[in-house]
């Protein structure tokens, strides 16, 4: 295996975002917002699940909270490192 097989994602793409600034802090800066800009795409793609014409049935109802749920759950990752 060579040593980006080794690698996370995250420390992949650090190296090759670090490759191209002097300043690793300022690679770490690009890399966080991407993550987040990514999180959020990704919240608002859950959001648009939500059912608009609610029957009231049961199972409506436990889709609905289900993406709640998702909202929630990629929120959280929004709000970590």
């Amino acid at each position: 295996m060579t040593k980006t097989e080794n690698q996370t994602p995250r420390e992949e793409l650090f190296r090759r975002v670090a490759g191209a600034f002097v300043d690793e802090s300022r690679a770490n800066e690009l890399i966080d917002a991407y993550r987040l800009t990514v999180l959020t795409e990704a919240i608002e793609a859950a959001r648009s699940e939500y059912l608009r014409d609610n029957t009231g049935t049961p199972e409506d109802g436990a889709y609905n909270q289900a993406v709640s749920d998702v909202v929630a759950a990629i929120s959280a990752l929004a709000m970590t490192k």
